[in-house]
């Protein structure tokens, strides 16, 4: 396996301090003649990318000098290129034990931890690697893309990218990771001079490519943005490619063709791509849908003239289930508003396009009728991963009081995870009322219908802003500052979906503003 295309765009570039080291001072020639060539052609050999060839020779060096840090370093390089994670681990352990002063190992370390999965450890790395330098660019431009995209850090992950850009101010992944911290920070704008700067130099920098589409996202200007939001497809990130051999669809006419839309990212985006479905229906086409298994259900019954399988363990399977549909083009369902958001009155209206079952969106109506006269309005006050900075999306329970105490309202949970199973300890002792019904919190369907039922949701970011809004239940979002693209810069609404309001943080971490406004 290669080395994914967002963890390659983090690889030092040619000269840099983590770059193959300098080769072999000149020794004794007769005992390290063979050592040194071993040495440089490895240099060479990946140079040109034979990871392979390169193992061979450093490993040839390293049987006769075992404690060379440089050869264990390359070493390391050359089985992170064919993603040997571990190999290179041990590789970059055995480099920093035989010179703890090698910040450059200590960079590839932390490469080696991001390929892996292991951010913790790539942090750590990382800082270590700046202990030892703190003037390394790289050290410093990638612990901030780590701590922005990944752990959640944001603003200690945007000082670091700052320190780069005031060390080198020319630096590419330095400036590419500062357009994403300026377009997260409500910079949107300077974000996209950025971008445009780098292209202008860099054409084929997809990381800059993609952020540049979502500061314009950010910003309404949806015809400019779509093209480069293809981008993502090539950059680091959350998109994962799929195997298919299947033609993409890039706008063709659809009358009489069949379409397989492919999921991709979360929960919550599949649903919100999912409005342009009856796009494509009325372009004439047959469709085939791919989406999280949970979905399943709802899709079903939304879109009744589609094909709805459940997401696919394996490329292979969707594949197979493609070609027995008859399947002329293949398509990812986040490329579908290129070609029919272009504009906000190309926006679905009305009162949403999903829909929850009748028969338990009646019996979640008569349940919560029988809480009494008053509002019935569901909550979830925590959400998101690290990776999407979710600390700062979430709020605590116990800040809610002011909302709870209400007079005229029923409150009921539709908190998920861990932050859901807390609801008890949380509001004891307070006189709020929350109810709590794990059994609809537990069937995504099952969730929806309740939603349905509901006269209004009170929301955090989470894949429930998307799923009120396409059942066409009326919901307040509490925003943090420095919000996703799809929540827009400024205002109170947003096109996706005509009956969610916006309210946002007037400042970071700042949650009694918008807790008073809601109240």
């Amino acid at each position: 396996m290669s080395v994914p295309a967002w963890l390659a765009f983090l690889l030092p570039r040619r000269g840099a301090r983590g770059a193959p080291a300098a080769p072999l001072d000149a020794c004794a020639e007769d005992a390290r003649r063979g050592a040194r060539v071993d040495f440089d052609a490895g240099l060479a050999a990946y140079a040109s990318q034979d990871y392979t060839t390169a193992i061979v020779r450093f490993k040839r060096v390293l049987e006769s000098r075992h404690d060379d840090a440089d050869a264990h370093n390359n070493l390391g390089l050359s089985h992170l290129g064919l993603g040997h994670n571990e190999d290179a681990l041990d590789a970059f352990v055995l480099a920093t034990h035989f010179r703890p002063h090698f910040p450059g190992a200590f960079y590839n370390m932390a490469l080696a931890a991001l390929h892996g999965g292991d951010f913790k450890q790539a942090v750590t790395s990382l800082e270590q690697a700046l202990e030892l330098d703190p003037e390394f660019v790289a050290a410093h431009s990638t612990l901030g893309y780590v701590l922005t995209h990944l752990t959640g850090d944001f603003e200690r992950g945007a000082a670091h990218i700052r320190r780069a850009l005031a060390i080198s101010p020319d630096d590419v992944d330095a400036l590419c990771n500062y357009s994403a911290v300026l377009a997260q920070a409500g910079n949107a704008e300077d974000a996209i001079g950025i971008c445009l700067r780098l292209l202008t130099e860099h054409p084929s920098l997809h990381e800059a490519r993609l952020n540049l589409s979502l500061a314009r996202l950010k910003l309404g200007r949806f015809a400019e943005a779509w093209p480069d939001y293809e981008a993502r497809k090539l950059a680091r990130g959350n998109y994962i490619p799929r195997a298919l051999d299947l033609p993409e669809w890039r706008g063709e006419p659809l009358q009489n063709r069949k379409l397989l839309i492919y999921a991709e990212q979360g929960i919550g985006d599949q649903i919100m791509f999912a409005s342009c479905v009856p796009d494509v229906l009325d372009g004439g086409a047959a469709c085939m849908l791919e989406c999280a298994p949970q979905l399943v259900p709802l899709f079903t019954r939304s879109f009744p003239l589609v094909t709805v399988v459940p997401q696919a363990q394996a490329d292979a399977v969707l594949a197979r289930v493609a070609r027995e549909f008859g399947v002329d083009y293949a398509v990812a369902v986040g490329s579908l508003p290129a070609h029919f958001r272009n504009d906000v009155t190309e926006f679905p209206g009305g009162t949403g396009y999903l829909r929850a079952a009748p028969a338990r969106v009646e019996f979640w109506s008569e349940r919560l009728a029988a809480l009494g006269p008053g509002l019935k309005i569901g909550i979830s006050w925590s959400g998101g991963a690290p990776s999407t900075r979710g600390a700062e999306r979430s709020t605590q329970l116990s800040a809610w009081t002011p909302i709870l105490q209400q007079r005229g309202c029923h409150f009921v949970s539709l908190q998920y995870g861990e932050a859901g199973t807390q609801l008890p300890a949380t509001l004891r002792g307070q006189t709020a009322t929350l109810h709590d019904w794990r059994e609809a919190i537990d069937d995504y369907d099952e969730t929806a219908a309740l939603v349905a039922a509901l006269d209004l949701v009170i929301t955090v970011q989470t894949a429930l802003v998307h799923l009120a809004g396409a059942l066409g239940t009326p919901a307040w979002v509490m925003l943090r500052s420095g919000c996703e693209w799809r929540y827009g810069e400024h205002g109170e609404t947003m096109p996706w979906y005509p009956r969610v309001r916006l309210l946002r943080q007037p400042r970071a971490g700042d949650w009694n503003p918008v807790i008073a406004r809601v109240a």
